[in-house]
């Protein structure tokens, strides 16, 4: 065990150290969020792994042997591990590296196949930056507990490796298509979809929660009762056309053209009258 602290000593900076080195006295180095090991489903032989980073950076480790984690080969997983930023530097949860270890042979790979890592170790300063510019980075991540790694192993396909891991539901996973990798980390079973699309494939687990659209159902008017017909007696249909409609003044009636032959008697006689003072004159 003193052998075990000394190591953790040099790999892990005085003020993470002191914040992990509870959890390691008591776990023995065998994680702080899960236990692994025995019962991690790969027997009791030797464990080994080839990890790989896109700045060329590889380590090749035997990490397990004789029933216990070697402190020297996850000394090393962990510098592979660190956040690239700030170079800080903390144990990775051993059942994470388990994970890959399972996920690699069940996907069929050789054993000397590198996985290769494109995120592991955040802190919480590069965490928060990227949260900041990517949806995808949760504010509370596992990568800021040496708990999650995004990786891909070439020539093994992306939705294959999250089918694996959904089959395994030994923690969280998430396919991302549009780079590639597949999330995995050591916290409970479950998945979510990416902000950017496609879904994960694999077991039924818990997703985002999204907002269901609401039912609107249609609004049904309804119709104002019909009035029953009313026969209406001859006499009150005579009134009716007689009298104009309440509140619209009657049309005026044209007036009749004149008689015209009336008006030719009526002249005739005018013309057979004497004219006004013609008697009177003769009468002088």
């Amino acid at each position: 065990m003193r052998s075990i602290l000394r190591a953790v000593r040099r790999a892990v900076p005085y003020a993470v150290h002191r914040a992990v080195l509870p959890c390691l006295l008591a776990a023995g180095l065998a994680g702080c969020a899960s236990s692994p090991g025995g019962d991690a489903g790969l027997g009791e032989g030797p464990r080994s792994i080839v990890l790989s980073h896109p700045s060329g950076e590889s380590v090749a480790v035997t990490y397990w042997r004789s029933g216990g984690y070697d402190a020297d080969a996850l000394r090393e997983i962990s510098v592979l591990f660190r956040d690239r930023r700030s170079g800080e530097t903390i144990p990775v949860d051993p059942a994470l590296i388990d994970t890959l270890v399972a996920l690699r042979q069940r996907t069929g790979a050789p054993p000397d196949a590198p996985i290769r890592v494109t995120s592991g170790y955040r802190s919480t300063a590069t965490n928060a930056a990227l949260a900041r510019t990517n949806a995808n980075v949760a504010e509370n991540s596992y990568h800021m507990r040496g708990q999650a790694v995004d990786f891909s192993i070439p020539g093994v396909p992306p939705a294959r490796l999250a089918e694996e891991a959904a089959a395994l539901q030994r923690g969280g996973y998430a396919l991302y298509p549009h780079t590639g990798h597949v999330h995995v980390d050591t916290g409970p079973f479950r998945t979510w979809t990416p902000k950017s699309g496609g879904e994960p494939r694999g077991l039924p687990a818990v997703q985002e929660a999204k907002a269901r659209a609401r039912k609107t159902e249609p609004v049904q008017v309804a119709e104002a009762p019909r009035p029953a017909p009313v026969k209406a007696q001859p006499a009150q249909i005579a009134r009716a056309m007689a009298k104009p409609a309440t509140g619209k003044p009657a049309l005026a009636k044209a007036p009749l053209p004149p008689d015209l032959s009336k008006v030719r008697t009526v002249l005739a006689q005018l013309k057979e009258q004497p004219a006004p003072g013609a008697k009177e004159r003769k009468r002088n």
